[in-house]
């Protein structure tokens, strides 16, 4: 067979047995390759077409009852094509034109990254917390009557890269203190805590250094 291009980035493969010293498995490999570099897809919603055309990549939608999250690639010899299905592996990223955003796949399903601007809203569940990795870049809102501690764990228990950002907002009653933890000097508030001043007040938490944070927003306890 003559060969052709593939789908994704148009590279040439799938020679004739012996046409440039290539077969099948190389021109496989290279279709995957296409497919890969620079991945993208229409769509991870649509259920899969009957008939594709030339060029197409789906992500098979994963509620399907077959090849699910698998990508879809229409390819194969002219008149005989077919739907290719590529089993996705942790940690491939594929661009959704019908969606305009990138997703990865995270072993389990393609998971699409907020949008910049756009962060987390975590409501912490009880009377206090100590901050974790995950709560880098999230507003962690309260709720409730029930005062609330926010505590900052030193470095040696939990290492924040300088300059992470966490923001508080106290969404109930309930008054939402933070909290230096031993060892940890927090800026911009005396005594080493500082406390939001009313329901809806927010505060601003940024890692400024070694152990250092800086505590700026609506505060009982600031510094003057």
């Amino acid at each position: 067979m003559p060969e052709r291009i593939l789908p994704g980035l148009g590279l040439r493969a799938f020679y004739d047995p012996g046409q440039r010293d290539w077969g099948t498995s190389v021109s496989e490999d290279l279709r995957t390759l296409s497919v890969l570099v620079q991945a993208r897809a229409l769509s991870r919603a649509t259920p899969l077409p009957a008939t594709g055309t030339a060029g197409d990549v789906y992500i098979v939608p994963d509620d399907a009852p077959t090849n699910a999250n698998a990508l879809a690639l229409w390819d194969g010899a002219p008149g005989s094509e077919a739907w290719v299905f590529l089993t996705p592996q942790p940690g491939w990223a594929v661009w959704i034109e019908d969606e305009a955003r990138g997703v990865r796949f995270d072993g389990l399903a393609w998971v699409a990254p907020l949008r910049p601007g756009v962060v987390p809203i975590r409501v912490l569940p009880g009377p206090g917390h100590t901050l974790e990795l995950v709560d880098t870049g999230n507003v962690l809102e309260t709720a409730g009557a029930s005062p609330v501690t926010i505590t900052i764990p030193p470095d040696a228990a939990v290492s924040f890269e300088t300059g992470t950002l966490i923001s508080v907002t106290q969404g109930g009653s309930g008054a939402v203190t933070v909290l230096a933890g031993a060892g940890v000097t927090l800026n911009g508030v005396v005594a080493g805590s500082g406390t939001l001043d009313r329901p809806w007040s927010g505060a601003a938490l940024t890692k400024h250094g070694p152990d250092a944070w800086v505590l700026q927003g609506a505060l009982t306890g600031a510094v003057a």
